[in-house]
């Protein structure tokens, strides 16, 4: 499944490519991927049990996860949910895509770091890099957009030097962390 026809799908945050990228790890149930969720990436996510549910239903649906059922020795059979090659190509697409907005930086982007990092560091490197030249677009809109906004021309003029400090600002921190993001020293710290 092509990355964009998946995206249109997504409601707020992209927690379904989340849920894929621990899928793509390994196979998990719904508690364990719970776990994984919030020892991974706590403090920029939280996913409800009945929200992580609705996503991998709608995972199913969309043929990128499908469910086995293991029946341990004691307790209750488990759900266990695996990952398909339509969400396995839906993720990988997803995260090596930088993101296209400054709003999506905190949240998304880091989230993309995290997972390249985990699971093929090689890519971080040019998703940095490509990520660097959207921000470039990104600034150029918003200066060429600075007429578009409020009939108040001191709060457009402090809106646009906000908006272009906040890019510049994201771009440093990139650029000075590249390296360090680019290889495994420190991963587990």
């Amino acid at each position: 499944m092509e990355y964009s026809k998946f995206r249109r799908g997504l409601r707020g945050f992209p927690v379904e490519y989340v849920v894929l990228g621990f899928l793509v790890e390994k196979p998990l149930h719904g508690y364990a991927l719970r776990s994984c969720i919030a020892e991974g990436l706590g403090p920029l996510w939280h996913v409800a049990s009945s929200q992580l549910y609705q996503v991998l239903h709608r995972l199913e649906e969309r043929n990128c996860v499908r469910r086995s059922f293991e029946a341990p020795s004691a307790g209750p059979s488990k759900t266990v949910y695996h990952v398909t090659s339509n969400g396995e190509h839906a993720f990988w697409e997803w995260a090596q895509t930088p993101v296209d907005s400054m709003r999506n930086v905190r949240v998304e982007f880091a989230a993309k770091l995290y997972f390249l990092r985990r699971l093929k560091l090689e890519a971080v490197s040019t998703l940095i890099d490509n990520q660097l030249n959207v921000l470039e677009k990104i600034k150029g809109l918003v200066l060429s957009e600075r007429r578009k906004g409020s009939d108040d021309s001191t709060l457009n003029s402090i809106w646009v030097k906000l908006q272009t400090t906040t890019i510049d600002n994201f771009a440093r921190w990139l650029t000075d962390h590249h390296e360090r993001l680019s290889t495994d020293e420190e991963k587990e710290g």
